[in-house]
Formats: C-alpha cells, structure tokens, sequence
C-alpha cells in the first residue's frame, strides 16, 4: 500500500519505509514528535496558550502506536511513501506562527479570562486545544483517513487524554459548580449519622454540627487522587497496550475516576461524622493523614485540605 500526496505539486521529502523497518509509519511518529515540539514553543512564546492537554495527548499517541509494533500499514513486501511535502510543512509551521502571532496580539484581554469559571474562560480553554490543528495539515485527507483507520484504538486513547487526563484547570475552573454537588453529597450521607446537621451553601460548602464544622476548600476536590490514577492507569495501559481488551480498559478507566472522587467523598463523610459524634479533635489533628484509607497517596499526593472548625 503506498500513501502518495498526489495534490501537491511540490517535491516531497524522501523517506522510504520497507516492510518491517519501523514498528509503525515512521511519518506518523514524526509528525508527532514535530507537533509536541511546536506546541511547547508556542506555549513558551504566547504564555496564554499554556494547558498541558495537547501535550499530554501528543505523547500518549507517541507512546501507544509506539507500542503498537508492527502496522498493516508496511505489510507484503511494498513500501510506505511519506507524504511530508515542503509545502505542508511550511503550511504547519505558518499557521503556528499565526496562532501566536494572535495570540499575543490578544494577550492584554485573553489573560484576564485564563482559569476563570466563566464561559469566556471556558471557551478560551478549549480555544488552547487549537495548536493542535495544524497538525491536518502534514497530511493529505486520504493519509490521515488510513491513520485514522489503522490507529483508530490509539486515536480513541489520545482523545480520551486530550479531554479527560490530569484535569487540574478544569477542576478549578468547575470548582463553584464542583463544590456544590460534592457538598450536597456529603451532606445527604452525613446527616444520615449526624442529627441536625446543616449545610451553608457558599463558594467552600460548609456542613455545620453539633461539635463540628467542616468547610470543603479547593484542596478537598480530589483532584491528586485523580491525577494520582491517571499517572497509574497511563503507564500500566502503555506496558500493556498490546494484551488489553480496548472496550474493558475504557470502561475501567471511567470507573476508576468514579471510584476516585467516591472515595473522596466517603473520606470527607468520615470526617463529619467521626468529628460529630466524639472525635472532633482528632479530626482535627489527622483529618489529612486519614485520605489514604480511601485514596492511594505519595507525599506529593496527600493534600487533603480540610478547613475545620469546631
């Protein structure tokens, strides 16, 4: 099968690949190489464009096609021609210089909007995910469908790390919506064991008792549990890739996270009702030390905030 740019006009870059001499396309992987370097200079150059999503993403594809090993793609005994044009290439690079050429143009009224939980800020968020775009443009459409097609596990997997991974920002950004749902949670478990408990709905919910009060802050989101799974889960599917059933990988994935910020509810309920019920100063003294009976911790990781008051 030969993958032949047959629009451009230019000459194109001459990379020949026999079968069996690359694991996968060797086009493909420099594309990608070429995209997380591009990106990280982008984010150096327009700060504002700063997320750590499309570069998280890139290298997850990196490493899963990476691990992918040997690809339909250079089988029988043809070759698999590049089609990396001159053209294309300088195409790419324009348009990234365009990008931040924009965005620091924008800067002065981008930068107020950054982290913000507001629907500017939202937007602006997904606006990062752009520096990815360019990206189309190495390849012609019939290329990047027989990419697609060939890697469609792995595409799925760079997806699913682009908009889920390692979530700290859009935690933070969410956190007056998050905090909320997490607060009414605690409150409906606890005051199942805590007569009279009551529930101040503020930006950091606050769950008044008899002993007792406890206040949810930011740190309290579960947020290094998440972060925490995400690093085990992305090294144990990368060692694995090939062995793993995809459908029951991404539905473990999924419950994972689940479990995660169930356990971190759970803890935070522990604490009210322990705090209520006799305990309130050794609440008080081990209510950060207590999260690793309920989520996995490194030193790092155990940042389980808790204002109390009682």
């Amino acid at each position: 099968m030969s993958l032949t740019n047959t629009t451009d006009a230019s000459v194109p870059l001459h990379w020949t690949i026999h079968s069996g001499s690359l694991p996968a396309p060797r086009s493909f992987l420099l594309a990608l190489l070429l995209t997380l370097a591009v990106i990280a200079a982008d984010q150096f150059a327009a700060p504002v464009l700063y997320t750590t999503s499309p570069l998280w993403a890139a290298v997850a594809c990196l490493l899963l096609i990476w691990r992918r090993g040997e690809s339909s793609l250079l089988s029988a005994d043809t070759s698999l021609y590049v089609a990396f044009s001159r053209n294309r290439l300088t195409l790419f690079l324009a348009a990234h210089v365009l990008l931040v050429l924009a965005t620091r143009s924008l800067a002065g009224s981008l930068q107020p909007l950054v982290g913000t939980a507001t629907i500017p800020g939202a937007l602006l968020a997904m606006a990062k995910l752009g520096v990815l775009v360019p990206t189309l443009f190495l390849f012609p459409r019939v290329a990047w469908g027989k990419i697609a097609h060939e890697y469609s596990s792995e595409c799925l997997a760079t997806l699913i790390v682009l908009t889920t991974f390692f979530p700290r920002r859009a935690l933070e950004m969410l956190w007056p919506f998050y905090s909320q749902g997490l607060g009414r949670f605690v409150f409906i478990l606890a005051r199942l064991a805590v007569p009279g408990l009551g529930y101040l709905k503020t930006l950091t919910p606050t769950l008044t008792g008899p002993n007792l009060d406890v206040t949810i802050i930011p740190e309290c989101s579960g947020i290094d549990g998440l972060e925490l799974f995400d690093f085990l889960f992305a090294f144990v599917a990368i060692c694995d890739w090939n062995r793993l059933r995809k459908g029951r990988a991404l539905f473990a994935y999924f419950a994972g996270l689940t479990v995660m910020l169930l356990g971190n509810a759970l803890r935070i309920t522990s604490l009210v009702v322990s705090g209520n019920h006799g305990f309130a100063d050794l609440v008080s003294r081990f209510h950060i030390s207590v999260g690793c009976f309920f989520l996995p911790s490194f030193p790092r990781l155990s940042r389980f905030g808790l204002s109390l008051d009682g």
